[in-house]
């Protein structure tokens, strides 16, 4: 096997290769597998020059015609799929096409006949081209004739489909694209057609090798323009194929020196020994040419790049120390900018009433983002685009997917609107599924398209952006919720200012009337009892018997009304602070047994057993006010007495807990019920059935008694099990008093 072949045999695998991955693809797209078949049919067609040069037989350049034959036939139905995706055929151009492929068929079929290719014969061998020389049939020169026609329409196709198409990513496809095409099928007419005819067949290797002009047209198309959409497999593709050229050509010079070398050496050729030299020569060297080559190739096809692990960390660094919406906006587009060096971008989201308002903005013309913007239904629209087209929106692949009759957007009008304002991304922002507002992109600076990689990393982006954005939305939210918090309080702590100076000046007059009302009352009251006191002693003369009685409710009635009287100007001074205190050492013991004794015949005349129960241990004296301490305890156990109908009532006294003295009533009582226990010590407050027991009351009492241990810096309270179920009162006060007040040494009082 000779050079050109091994150059030739190296070629055909590369070309088969992207056939295989163009078909595998899109295995449902006409265009994908009409251009894989052709380049598998250019692969035979090299294939079939190789093995006539290696085997001198006929079938060989037969099938070199019949797979070429083959190709013109696939080239002009992918040209006619292709472009009329972009444009409409006219009759004329669809007859045409038809013409030529019923021409071509013709001679696909007669490509094994003597018609073609008559015989074959050998002549001088080279080394480098082929050795054979080709007898041709008397339908050869037909053969050329419609090989330049057919030629000349593709030519005729491939400029009419550039011109008619609008969408910039495909003119730019089709100018790399096609222009490979026909330097390369220009080249191949001259070796493989044009020369055989004069006899020259010497450089028929050549037509195939020129291939590798195609394949690297359309490797540049795929690397910069997303055609067919294999950009890293056509890079590794190529790294393959210049490493197996290399070799190639390495091995073959090479193995000619070396073989020299040993032979002059030795004094005969040893192919096994050339073969062990070039195994090592080509194991060391794998390596070290692979790393030269890729770096070159990525220096090609990905120049003026970025990379994609530094800069979705530079965006999450973004994401993730800026909370100012607007701040963090601006510094996303400029981070994206610097890679991808858009002409203009926009970031729109969604308000809460649903409309797209645009916070960050660069390159566009004045109006134009809001006119966007501004279209009707556009949420709408966006969101419906975005469920049916998952991911970011391509703008140009959508526009063309829809001339071709591929895709059907909804809604055309602001498709188009978006690819002639040369907006080429949408990139949805989601936050849980829900599209909170898009990042849109223009087209870049340099016109290459975004690839693969582009659109992989700005989904992630996307995605990091979504969240941050809606972070930044609510911190701004959260900031100014704060601040109308701050003026709210402001303004409420103001009124409440106003309200309870008002409140204060309120309740400072209505004390003063009732210290005025009840001090008024209290001096005719004093006269009214006197005079009653009077009456019944005989003073003004004997009193028969019916008036006495009548003089005893009398009497009664303002007793009561001076006890109200008295709990009014407790309350009155209690709550202006006028109330006085003098604070003694008093004997909790013989004040109960006081109270007792002096309440025992209330309790009797009611068939009530009153008890002091005896007390645990040593109830120490305590600091407190005696007449204060006394009315608390007066008004616990006559309220027993009241609210009693039968049974009896304890009087505890215990020192708990510990430094406190605790003193509790004990009854078998109405009880009171669980709802009216936590109001019970509050101002006008009674149990729900005292009114039936005890009319007169006015719920007082239990308010006075509350206030006056408080003032002793104790507690009061009320334990039942409920209505019918006894109660329990009692107030606990410090044994050392409240604590800084004067305590006034009394004679102790003597009990027996």
């Amino acid at each position: 096997m000779n050079f050109a072949n091994l150059v030739l045999f190296s070629l055909i695998i590369i070309n088969l290769f992207l056939g295989i991955i163009i078909f595998l693809k899109n295995k449902k797209n006409f265009s994908n597998i009409y251009l894989s078949i052709f380049i598998l049919n250019i692969c035979g067609w090299g294939f079939s020059i190789a093995m006539m040069t290696i085997t001198n037989k006929i079938i060989w350049p037969r099938f070199a015609f019949w797979f070429v034959s083959a190709a013109f036939i696939l080239f002009t139905l992918f040209l006619k799929n292709y472009i009329k995706k972009v444009v409409k055929f006219s009759n004329l151009l669809n007859y045409a096409v038809y013409l030529f492929i019923v021409m071509g068929t013709f001679f696909w079929l007669i490509s094994f006949t003597k018609f073609i290719i008559y015989d074959i014969t050998v002549s001088n061998k080279s080394i480098y081209f082929t050795g054979v020389s080709l007898v041709l049939g008397r339908f050869y020169n037909y053969l050329v004739v419609y090989y330049i026609l057919n030629f000349l329409f593709i030519l005729y196709l491939m400029i009419y489909g550039y011109r008619s198409t609008k969408l910039a990513i495909q003119r730019q496809q089709m100018k790399y694209f096609f222009i490979g095409i026909m330097l390369f099928s220009f080249m191949a007419f001259i070796t493989n057609l044009i020369l055989p005819r004069f006899g020259i067949f010497n450089f028929n290797n050549l037509g195939p090798a020129f291939s590798v002009i195609m394949v690297g047209f359309i490797y540049y198309a795929i690397s910069q323009y997303r055609l067919m959409d294999i950009r890293l497999i056509v890079a590794r593709t190529l790294v393959f194929g210049l490493i197996v050229l290399l070799l190639v050509s390495l091995y073959s010079v090479l193995s000619v020196i070396i073989a020299s070398f040993f032979e002059s050496l030795i004094g005969f050729r040893s192919n096994i020994l050339v073969g062990l030299v070039m195994s090592i020569l080509i194991a060391a060297g794998y390596q070290p040419l692979r790393r030269i080559i890729e770096r070159s190739t990525d220096k090609f096809l990905y120049k003026k790049t970025y990379d994609p692990d530094k800069l979705l960390s530079q965006i999450s660094e973004v994401t993730s120390s800026i909370l100012d919406l607007k701040n963090l906006l601006a510094s996303i587009a400029k981070t994206l900018g610097e890679a991808f060096h858009f002409q203009k971008v926009g970031i729109v989201l969604l308000d809460k009433d649903s409309k797209l308002e645009i916070l960050h903005k660069d390159g566009f013309k004045a109006g134009v983002a809001e006119q966007l913007i501004a279209f009707p239904d556009v949420v709408k629209i966006l969101q419906q685009e975005l469920k049916q087209t998952p991911g970011i929106l391509v703008i140009d692949e959508m526009v063309t997917q829809f001339e071709n009759g591929e895709f059907q957007p909804v809604n055309p009008v602001l498709l188009k609107a978006l690819h002639d304002n040369d907006i080429a991304l949408i990139i949805p922002l989601f936050v849980q599924e829900n599209l909170i507002g898009v990042l849109a992109l223009g087209n870049k600076k340099s016109g290459d398209t975004y690839n693969n990689q582009d659109i992989n990393t700005l989904k992630i982006i996307g995605g990091q952006a979504g969240i941050a954005i809606e972070n930044a939305r609510l911190y701004d939210e959260l900031k100014d919720f704060n601040v109308k918090l701050e003026e709210e309080v402001r303004r409420k702590t103001a009124e409440l200012r106003k309200a309870n100076a008002n409140l204060k000046q309120l309740d400072k007059a209505k004390s003063e009337f009732i210290s005025i009302a009840s001090h008024q009352l209290r001096t005719p009251l004093t006269v009214i009892k006197g005079y009653i006191s009077m009456m019944k002693e005989g003073s003004f003369g004997p009193v028969p018997d019916q008036i006495m009685q009548n003089l005893d409710k009398v009497y009664l009635s303002n007793e009561r009304l001076i006890g109200l009287v008295e709990n009014l100007l407790d309350i009155s001074r209690i709550e202006s602070g006028r109330q006085e205190f003098i604070w003694s050492k008093v004997d909790a013991v013989a004040k109960a047994k006081e109270i007792v004794e002096t309440l025992k015949n209330n309790a009797e005349q009611k068939g009530l057993k009153l008890i002091l129960v005896k007390p645990e241990g040593n109830i120490p004296m305590i600091v407190a006010d005696d007449a204060k301490l006394h009315e608390v305890m007066m008004n616990f156990i006559d309220n027993s007495i009241k609210y009693t109908k039968e049974g009896k009532i304890e009087v505890i006294l215990r020192a708990n807990p510990k430094g406190m003295v605790t003193f509790c009533v004990k009854d078998t009582g109405i009880g009171v019920s669980k709802d009216i226990q936590e109001k019970l010590f509050q101002k006008f407050t009674r149990g729900k059935d005292s009114f039936r027991i005890h009319t007169e009351g006015v719920g007082l009492g239990l308010y006075v008694a509350k206030m006056l241990i408080d003032a002793h810096k104790g507690k009061i309270w009320v334990d039942s099990d409920g209505e019918g179920k006894g109660s329990q009162f009692c107030f606990s006060v410090p044994i050392a008093g409240p604590g800084n007040v004067k305590v006034e040494e009394k004679a102790p009082v003597l009990t027996k």
